[in-house]
């Protein structure tokens, strides 16, 4: 042993030309990392911003927009107790957008596109290792796969990609077998689980699973091992989660109302036809999330992958196979959402191509070959996320902020504000009821967003008190379920849009049209003063310009987590924004829930700067450690371990 360590030494310290030697060529290794690094992220922000690219998009994509938006100017006027179950959301989109300066439209935008290539990269970090796990074409194809992948996401589910990004962290941490790598993990967990807690556990059965695998493997338990690490892990982020939430629960009762029409049909009791909507959306989707090819090389990389990145991936697939099938069986969730989080598939794909390459024997096969089916897998997803739109529109905000403009002017607050929306199509009316609240919401001051209602049917029938029919069964009961939520008494009816367009709209006595768009219950119509902090439409390249801005953000932000926790320069460089994200989240978080005003400019700073600046704090004092060491070879000699690869 004391001889393994002195010609350890020796080849380290006792040889400076041999010792030179390897430098140049692990420095020039870490550069061509680093490099193909910059150009997956690159590729993937490209492809993300695509969208917005093509068809110069006013409003981020994806009918979710509009709930962020609301969440957050709430969080950012009232606190984060009102605004959501989801409280690292509003938290982390707020502190960025006051960190950078480029109003809420912009900088919800900019962290939603950002999210993709961030998770793309933090899947090559975790399929990277340390160099060692798979060679380079390996751990870039986990990237791109991945970085597609995250397109399911894409389209507005912002809670979901950042939960992800941390998930893919915290991961690629304890694959690095380390005690800091288990502090990490914990922490990015935490961050992760207050932005979507019920992602959370799922993510925490994949641990638990993954963590159970490794003590059956290892034949025993003890916190320096495997299993130890993904349970202090798992635990840490368990007790911040828990934490959060609890604090959540101060400062006043939260907003109620439903964000989604699976929330609305669940509340109103409709559970056949939700467990039916299920159902239809997975018979659907199925296919676009698992194709043949993607299987059958992830069933490949299942037998390739090695040590914790095969269990946590296998384990992980396991969850997400039993999910589904319970999902489909019982139509308690809905299990399209597990296969949008099934970023296994996508990794072990990788893998999967990586032995195709390695029993094919020749590079200059393999790599065309590799390259092709990359390229097959990806393209349906590429070319669906091309045609994704924005469910909120500039001439729906203009119409509903003159609305609000209206109440501001002629109630006051607690009184409710009425939308009517109705479609022929009980479909669409359903989507409609949902979809007309969130925009509203975001639409409206902040301090009237619990004032608002939508009434599904004509305005006719709700001045005179009772619900609409289109002699479906589905449309009474949610039409009925509207009509009762709206508290008794005086209330503003606003019919907004192209519901406006029916001249029976109009004819209910008492309802006076504001402009051609707009009708209200109060009359006298007259141009009104904007309200403090209206909602406004932003122009496309301020959502491009604000998309770079926050990866480039995030990357600051996490690089000293990631590069303490990971060990490497490059594999830290991948995972930064996917340390940076949830940490941010975390320390936002903790920082409004002490009495900091969130979205402001001085709390952004801060919580920038505490979320970064412990991280290079740590990294620093490694890195030290290490140049001790290095110096010293009689403290190698002395601890009768080599230095730190």
């Amino acid at each position: 042993m004391v001889a393994a360590v002195g010609d350890t030494v020796a080849d380290r310290v006792g040889t400076p030309a041999i010792s030179e030697l390897r430098a140049r060529a692990r420095h020039l290794r870490t550069a061509v990392d680093l490099a193909l690094i910059a150009i997956l992220g690159a590729t993937l922000l490209r492809l993300f911003l695509w969208p917005t690219l093509r068809h110069a998009y006013p409003f981020p994509v994806g009918p979710d927009v509009p709930v962020y938006l609301w969440w957050t100017r709430v969080a950012t006027s009232g606190g984060l107790a009102l605004a959501s179950e989801r409280p690292g959301a509003p938290a982390l989109i707020a502190t960025l957008t006051g960190a950078l300066d480029q109003g809420l439209v912009a900088g919800l935008g900019g962290l939603q596109y950002a999210l993709g290539p961030t998770i793309g990269l933090a899947a090559a970090a975790l399929a990277r290792g340390r160099g060692r796990t798979l060679p380079r074409g390996g751990w870039l194809a986990a990237g791109v796969l991945a970085g597609a992948w995250a397109t399911f996401l894409g389209g507005g589910y912002v809670s979901n990609l950042v939960f992800v990004a941390a998930f893919i962290a915290a991961a690629a941490a304890l694959a690095r077998r380390t005690q800091r790598g288990a502090i990490a993990a914990a922490l990015v967990l935490g961050g992760g689980a207050l932005t979507h807690p019920g992602f959370f556990v799922v993510g925490a059965l994949v641990l638990a699973t993954a963590g159970a695998w490794a003590a059956l493997h290892e034949g025993r338990f003890g916190w320096n091992t495997d299993a130890g690490r993904v349970t202090a892990a798992l635990l840490g982020g368990v007790g911040l989660a828990i934490a959060g939430l609890a604090a959540t629960t101060l400062g006043g009762p939260r907003i109620g109302g439903e964000t989604s029409t699976d929330a609305f049909l669940r509340s109103t009791g409709q559970l056949r036809a939700l467990r039916r909507s299920y159902l239809d959306r997975f018979l659907v989707n199925w296919r676009r999330y698992s194709p043949f090819m993607t299987v059958a090389l992830a069933t490949a990389g299942g037998l390739r992958a090695h040590g914790f990145a095969r269990r946590f991936l296998l384990s992980w697939a396991a969850v997400s196979a039993v999910g589904v099938g319970i999902g489909t069986a019982t139509g308690w969730y809905p299990p399209d959402r597990i296969l949008m989080f099934a970023f296994c598939l996508p990794m072990l794909a990788a893998f999967g191509l990586v032995a195709l390459g390695e029993r094919l024997g020749r590079w200059w096969l393999a790599w065309p070959i590799g390259i092709v089916l990359t390229a097959l897998i990806v393209a349906p997803a590429v070319r669906d996320w091309g045609e994704q739109f924005p469910y909120t529109s500039p001439d729906e905000v203009a119409h509903l902020t003159l609305a609000g403009r209206i109440a501001t002017d002629r109630s006051e607050p607690g009184t409710p504000l009425v939308f009517v929306v109705d479609s022929p199509d009980t479909g669409e009316a359903l989507f409609l009821l949902n979809q007309k609240a969130n925009v509203a919401r975001a639409a409206v001051p902040p301090d009237r967003v619990d004032d608002v209602y939508v009434f599904l049917g004509s305005p006719a029938d709700l001045a005179a008190g009772h619900p609409s029919t289109n002699g479906e069964p589905r449309y009474a009961l949610a039409s009925a379920a509207s009509l009762a939520r709206i508290p008794a008494g005086e209330h503003l009816t606003f019919v907004i849009g192209e519901d406006i367009r029916d001249p029976a709209a109009l004819d209910t006595p008492g309802l006076t049209r504001w402009d051609p768009w707009v009708a209200s219950s109060e009359g006298s119509p007259q141009a009104l003063p904007p309200n403090d902090d209206e909602l406004t439409p932003v122009e496309p390249r301020k959502i491009l310009e604000a998309t770079w801005r926050t990866f480039l953000l995030l990357i600051v932000l996490g690089l000293g987590w990631s590069w303490w926790a990971l060990g490497d320069v490059a594999s830290g460089v991948a995972g930064a924004a996917a340390f940076g994200a949830p940490m941010l989240a975390l320390t936002a978080f903790m920082l409004e829930r002490l009495g900091a005003p969130l979205g402001a400019i001085g709390t952004s700073t801060l919580a920038c700067a505490l979320a970064g600046g412990f991280g290079y704090a740590l990294l620093a004092g490694r890195l030290i450690g290490q140049r001790r060491r290095l110096l010293d070879p009689d403290l190698v000699l002395e601890q009768g371990a080599t230095l730190d690869p």
